[in-house]
């Protein structure tokens, strides 16, 4: 998920791991634990664009990851710290494994896919709950750190609860988000059947900064279909677009491991499009920027990649997140409208 939501996560674990020995210091070093993962952004100018789509959320992001980094750490911090405050190594490592540790499991909730069992398994786990932004989940452990700070001067004891069921409320909804997926995949499953179309893979996972829209993604041989559910409309209708998959242009791209490459980051769920000698690849998991449904085909999506020369060898990609046509103000415009209204 963002930086800020594992930041508050890793915060909330360090304040009840550590806090009460450890006071401030705890609740800063826990935020910091959480955001370690995502560090791996850090080596992405040493690497193409086609590379870093398996490095990152890749090894810093495996559950074995959490044991070789945490002992490393937490030493160094507790002789920092051994003779201002009472937390030993032990609370430190606690506090850092477990930082490290539940980052990676909460962006395994997410549409992104996150390589939790290398180097054993490159395969990326995507439970597609939950948004890789939403305040539904972020905001409890946020008001529970400023809560933190602020019973840390006036009522220490409560310091600890506050952590305490900040961490409880954002799991319960996010608990809720894996009963809402379950519930709406027999909706999607049924629509499907009923608009005659037999898919091959399907998914569905929530627009951002909800959990209330859903995207419904499937794929037979030749196309792609796109559909949107909110939780609060009247009936229980998806309206599904159709994009030809074209995947015939797969035979432009020279390199066949890059082509690979491609096809497993986006688990299958792409089309293709030719733009004068430009292939453009389009990831469709991460749904249309324009939530409207257009009846025109546009193949507005919000994430793609565009592959300047196919037969260049090693494949060179471009990675775009369409700002123009997801507009910020006119997307949350729709994203309200689609939320409370159908189609």
């Amino acid at each position: 998920m963002d930086s800020i939501t594992q930041f508050v996560l890793g915060a909330a674990i360090g304040e009840v791991v550590a806090g009460k020995k450890a006071g401030n210091r705890a609740l800063l070093w826990g935020g910091f634990a959480g955001t370690i993962p995502d560090l791996d952004i850090l080596f992405n100018p040493f690497f193409t664009e086609l590379d870093n789509l398996s490095i990152h959320r890749g090894f810093s992001h495996s559950l074995i990851f959490a044991f070789i980094a945490a002992p490393l750490i937490a030493w160094p911090v507790n002789r920092l710290h051994q003779h201002r405050c009472t937390a030993t190594y032990r609370d430190w490592l606690n506090l850092f494994f477990l930082g490290i540790f539940t980052h990676p499991l909460l962006d395994a909730f997410t549409l992104y896919g996150t390589q939790l069992f290398l180097p054993l398994s490159n395969y990326r786990v995507a439970l597609n709950s939950i948004s890789i932004i939403d305040p539904g989940y972020t905001l409890p452990l946020l008001m529970s750190t400023i809560a933190v700070l602020f019973f840390r001067r006036n009522k220490p004891g409560y310091a600890f609860k506050a952590a305490k069921w900040g961490l409880i409320i954002s799991n319960i909804y996010l608990a809720l988000t894996c009963l809402n997926k379950w519930h709406l995949e027999d909706i999607f499953k049924r629509n499907l059947d009923a608009q005659n179309i037999h898919p091959t893979q399907s998914m569905s996972n929530p627009v951002l900064f909800s959990n209330l829209l859903w995207c419904s993604v499937a794929k037979d041989d030749s196309n792609c279909y796109i559909g949107y559910y909110s939780l609060l409309q009247n009936s229980k209708n998806v309206k599904y677009e159709s994009f030809p998959i074209c995947d015939s242009l797969n035979t432009m791209i020279a390199d066949r491991d890059g082509l690979k490459k491609l096809q497993w980051f986006s688990k299958g769920y792409y089309i293709l499009e030719k733009r004068n000698d430009t292939l453009c690849f389009f990831d469709v998991r991460f749904g249309k920027s324009d939530l409207r449904i257009s009846h025109e085909n546009e193949k507005a999506f919000v994430f793609y990649f565009k592959i300047p020369d196919p037969d260049q060898q090693p494949l060179v990609i471009q990675q775009y997140i369409s700002r123009k046509d997801m507009n910020m103000e006119r997307f949350f415009d729709q994203l309200g409208h689609r939320i409370f209204h159908e189609e």
